[in-house]
């Protein structure tokens, strides 16, 4: 049996103080529905977030129904700069690599090659704004195809880890697919490489396995059925340990299980994820991801940093 010195018994108590009193920076996104992309960046600066997460895609003028991003290659060496220096002020900034109309696991080379570009276009402006981490969505394999696509699949996210890793940063793969505990986890673990982990979005497991055996659609209200769906994400979170890099906030619609509302609801336990994420040694950033009408979005990720922030105090 270990016997602990009364240095051991002081340092393990520092520590676990230490762990209570753990934060982690916030940031927002510029996802804001129909906002011009400067003027998104500059509401999440006005709002005191020290991190903001940006968009390698789309468009930076304001676009009805559209969220602002850009893309690199067409982004002129003056709007380049104007962003960059934007972006300077924040002490961490990450990027959301494309996500839709690509299939770069297509059979169609053209479709392929033209899909790959598009994600490394948007690696090649997550390094030269000086971002330190890129979320991608695992595109979902063709139904009956996942095990023999396997091996390619994992050669692709080795291959983009390889890529990120000498431009200086790391690529974090979404929650939502594989569409189960076991297989987004056996995804992170097979894949193997130093510079690619998960970004655990608190509002992506509405579908998994594990969580539809569990509850059904007329119990997803109950306390049983949000705990269920909380216990989902603390599961991702204690299988993956260090290989979680980054995590989207936000709150749950309990009658209907739609993400990325304000935190008005109290679906998401985030006290006790947060002491998960503690016992894991979380180092990453809480980045909101908030939905919604734009006149409602700045006061909503207000209120969302403020009550975070108790959270994070034990408040």
């Amino acid at each position: 049996m270990q016997v602990l010195t009364r240095r051991a018994l002081l340092a393990s108590a520092a520590g676990a103080a230490f762990a209570k009193q753990r934060t982690w920076p916030m940031g927002a996104n510029t996802a804001i529905d129909g906002y011009e992309l400067h003027r998104a960046v500059n509401t999440v600066r006005g709002l005191g977030f020290p991190c903001i997460e940006i968009h390698p895609m789309g468009r930076p003028e304001a676009t009805p129904g559209k969220y602002p991003g850009f893309e690199f290659d067409k982004l002129a060496a003056s709007g380049r700069q104007r962003l960059k220096k934007a972006l300077s002020g924040f002490r961490h900034v990450t990027t959301h690599l494309p996500y839709t109309g690509w299939n770069w696991m297509s059979t169609d080379a053209a479709t392929r090659d033209a899909s790959i570009l598009a994600v490394e276009k948007a690696m090649d402006a997550t390094s030269y704004f000086g971002a330190r981490l890129a979320v991608l969505h695992p595109q979902p394999l063709p139904e009956g195809r996942e095990e023999a696509l396997w091996p390619s699949y994992l050669d692709r996210f080795r291959s983009w880890g390889d890529r990120a890793r000498g431009l200086g940063f790391r690529i974090a793969l979404e929650t939502g697919y594989p569409r189960s505990i076991r297989e987004y986890t056996r995804l992170i673990r097979e894949i193997g490489h130093d510079s690619v982990g998960s970004t655990v979005d608190v509002g992506h497991q509405g579908r998994y396995a594990e969580l539809v055996a569990r509850v059904r659609p007329e119990d997803r209200a109950t306390p049983a059925g949000i705990r269920a769906y909380n216990d989902t994400t603390i599961q991702i979170v204690e299988r993956l340990g260090p290989k979680v890099f980054h995590f989207h906030v936000h709150d749950i619609d309990p009658a209907t299980w739609q993400e990325h509302k304000p935190l008005l609801h109290g679906f998401v336990d985030y006290p006790r994820l947060f002491e998960a994420l503690r016992k894991t040694g979380y180092g990453g950033i809480l980045m909101f991801e908030i939905g919604g009408p734009a006149g409602e979005v700045p006061g909503w990720l207000h209120d969302g940093k403020r009550k975070m922030a108790d959270w994070m105090a034990g408040r």
